[in-house]
């Protein structure tokens, strides 16, 4: 969560969301679950979402959410129905970008009441992926809350929904979580994996991030994370070490992404990738733990990420992670339009 110039509260990123928004989100999402999630409590608000990337979860998700919050949204997709934008400052617009965010995003803030950006790491230089520039410049081109639908360094809606998936198996009992890195036929960004780790640090878990030397986390975010589990009670551990990582735990999120090393390199990370195929989470891991959970975020690739006989068995709370995204996206609707949720009734 973050503030705007205008004192406006974004929804940016899970790092620095105060402890006491992060529980309240999380709270909200719960008792909208249940019928409150119906009640028209942003009656006539609007809600935006532009999406620089494809998005299935997340989309139908936030349009539902406004439908059965008695809200109206508006979906966006640039360059398709939305003209091509560009995010930099000073640069001579001589190319595709026919518009500038300053514009595109100074116009959306007159006509609705809220925005949410979904724009994927550009993975060409690492270093600039992690400043954020486009949702960034976005923020600061709106004068109305924006929420981040999963940007170059973060998915923040989907780890709100993971750890809810979580406290609704276990309550706040605290377990050994392992995200585990799994192949994948090109380099991927690392949202899901950062917006996964800081959750489960925030939770208190015991959280082993389990991949192949080579694939390791942005440094800031892993330093982030591991503040986060100090301060709640938990851990976060890194090692190469797969059996070891698997070995007790309680749940197994698989996620992949592609080596640091190769950044902005293509060829180098599909061949790096190549080099792991052993890590698709089937049976015979799965065997090593405690009778875990499976989790991914979806999209997946069978029987590359993972087996079929895990994907589809009895362990496997995928569909409990993409429906608690509809009640955090809720939950974060409501807080960045500053409109409370009631407490249950008796």
């Amino acid at each position: 969560m973050g503030e705007a110039p205008q004192g406006l509260t974004h929804f940016l990123g899970l790092g620095d969301l105060a402890e006491a928004t992060w529980h309240a989100l999380l709270a909200d999402a719960e008792r909208l679950a249940g019928p409150a999630g119906r009640e028209p409590l942003l009656r006539g608000r609007r809600f935006g979402s532009v999406f620089f990337n494809p998005s299935l979860r997340t989309r139908t998700a936030f349009e539902v959410a406004a439908l059965d919050l008695g809200a109206h949204a508006v979906n966006l997709q640039v360059g398709g129905g939305l003209w091509s934008l560009e995010f930099r400052d000073g640069g001579v617009m001589d190319g595709e970008h026919a518009e500038h965010v300053k514009e595109g995003f100074g116009v959306l803030s007159r006509l609705l009441d809220a925005l949410g950006v979904r724009c994927f790491a550009g993975l060409k230089s690492l270093e600039e992926d992690a400043a954020e520039p486009v949702l960034s410049a976005i923020a600061r081109a709106a004068s109305v809350p924006v929420l981040n639908l999963e940007s170059a360094m973060d998915h923040p809606h989907q780890g709100l929904a993971d750890a809810l998936t979580l406290r609704r198996r276990l309550g706040r009992e605290r377990a050994k979580v392992v995200l585990t890195w799994a192949p994948h036929v090109k380099p991927l960004p690392l949202a899901v994996p950062h917006a996964a780790v800081l959750a489960f640090a925030r939770e208190g878990h015991q959280v082993v991030v389990a991949r192949p030397e080579g694939f390791d986390l942005h440094p800031g975010v892993l330093a982030t994370a591991q503040r986060l589990a100090r301060a709640a009670g938990g851990v976060v551990e890194v090692t190469a070490d797969r059996r070891a990582a698997f070995a007790g735990a309680r749940v197994v999120y698989a996620k992949s992404w592609g080596p640091t090393g190769y950044y902005g390199d293509p060829a180098g990370g599909r061949a790096a990738l190549g080099r792991h195929r052993e890590w698709m989470v089937d049976a015979a891991a799965m065997a090593w733990t405690d009778r875990a959970w499976f989790m991914h975020c979806l999209p997946v690739r069978r029987n590359l990420v993972v087996a079929d006989a895990v994907l589809d068995g009895p362990a496997s709370i995928v569909f409990d992670q993409a429906q608690a995204r509809l009640e955090v996206q809720k939950a974060t609707l409501c807080h960045v339009l500053g409109v409370p949720v009631p407490e249950e009734g008796p």
